[in-house]
């Protein structure tokens, strides 16, 4: 265990680990020269390869934290230095960004700029291989970090809907759709479970506040922010999708369990295959068929939570996978865990419930 506040001394440089990185407390450090900044920051966020340029401020020093909630993180930093981040692999996570001083910018293969988040602007960003982060000098931000399985639970969950396509939160201001509620819970999340906060509690409670404030966050997220799934809320922010698309989309929902191609949901639409490709593409990131798969995981993972199935393999079937080990590995890609893990948990739940009542009866 390291001692909070004890500090390092090797070749000039300096690195102040400023909280004790017990399992499930923060990940924190101060660093004063680049070797330091780059030696903490490839410990603490492994799937970035960090980079410090050496015509960076002469002043050198990085403030981070690093918050573990229950399926997602918080990140904070400060620093005076420019950094920039190259992610090795593609991870499934989503980070979200909000800029408080400074800026970041994102950049994709061969140095494609792809967005700029100045000061006071938050925005999503996705980590996959060759992604770029260039973060200005005396900068300061925040970050959440979903993995994309947890997000689709979560959405689903609230919202009641299949999660269709991929969650893009679009650069928005602290002051719109109340973005400033969300960070400001968010720095709550962060004091609240710091192991220096006065009422912090580091055994059984903080899991539970930790998954509390996790599902507060997301539940701001997806009800406030105007992100790209908004219309699942019936908020209608964004340009409605074409009624052929909708159409298909309708058509996919009463014929789940049915064998349906391109041809059946461009007939049902009312337009030819390759423009109803083209407008899935343009609303929903995909194409219409990968939008009829997630319709369908989303229906057996409701199935497998609702305990309406006894065999994985009979429901795997019935939504028209026709091979039930592609299905469990869509699944997992989907929901971050096997589809018999998911009805083996739905299962003993539901015993427990039982139990509960019988108790309480």
């Amino acid at each position: 265990m390291v001692i909070s506040g004890e500090v390092f001394e090797a070749a000039g440089e300096r690195t102040k680990v400023i909280e004790r990185p017990d399992e499930g407390c923060a990940d924190s450090f101060e660093a004063s020269s680049r070797g330091a900044i780059l030696r903490n920051l490839e410990a603490s966020e492994p799937n970035w390869r960090w980079l410090v340029p050496f015509d960076s401020a002469a002043d050198c020093s990085l403030r981070f934290t690093r918050q573990q909630l229950h399926t997602t993180a918080i990140t904070s930093a400060e620093h005076s230095v420019s950094l920039e981040a190259l992610a090795r692999r593609n991870t499934a996570h989503i980070s979200i960004f909000f800029v408080r001083t400074g800026g970041i910018e994102i950049g994709g293969r061969r140095g494609r700029k792809m967005l700029s988040i100045p000061a006071g602007h938050v925005a999503s960003v996705c980590q996959l291989a060759a992604r770029r982060l260039a973060f200005d000098a005396r900068s300061s931000w925040l970050a959440l970090h979903i993995p994309a399985s947890a997000l689709r639970r979560h959405f689903e969950d609230i919202t009641g809907r299949p999660y269709v396509q991929k969650f893009v939160l679009p650069l928005t201001g602290f002051s719109e759709a109340d973005a400033d509620g969300l960070y400001q819970t968010l720095r709550q999340a962060e004091r609240n479970l710091s192991p220096d906060y006065p009422s912090s509690d580091s055994g059984e409670e903080r899991p539970i506040l930790a998954k509390a404030y996790e599902q507060l966050a997301l539940a701001k997220l997806f009800a406030k922010l105007p992100h790209n799934l908004a219309d699942a809320f019936g908020r209608g922010t964004l340009p409605a999708a074409p009624r052929q698309l909708l159409k298909a989309e309708a058509f996919m929902r009463e014929n789940l369990s049915k064998p349906i191609t391109i041809d059946d949901l461009a007939g049902a639409a009312g337009c030819s295959p390759r423009a109803l490709q083209r407008m899935f593409r343009t609303y929903r990131g995909g194409s219409p068929i990968g939008t009829l798969c997630n319709y369908r995981l989303a229906a057996a993972h409701c199935a497998i939570k609702a305990g309406q199935t006894a065999n994985i393999t009979d429901l795997a079937i019935s939504l028209q996978f026709s091979n039930p080990g592609r299905f469990s590995v869509l699944y997992k890609s989907a929901y971050g865990l096997s589809p018999s893990s998911a009805l083996r948990f739905a299962r003993d739940e539901g015993k427990i419930e039982l139990a509960d009542t019988s108790e309480h009866g």
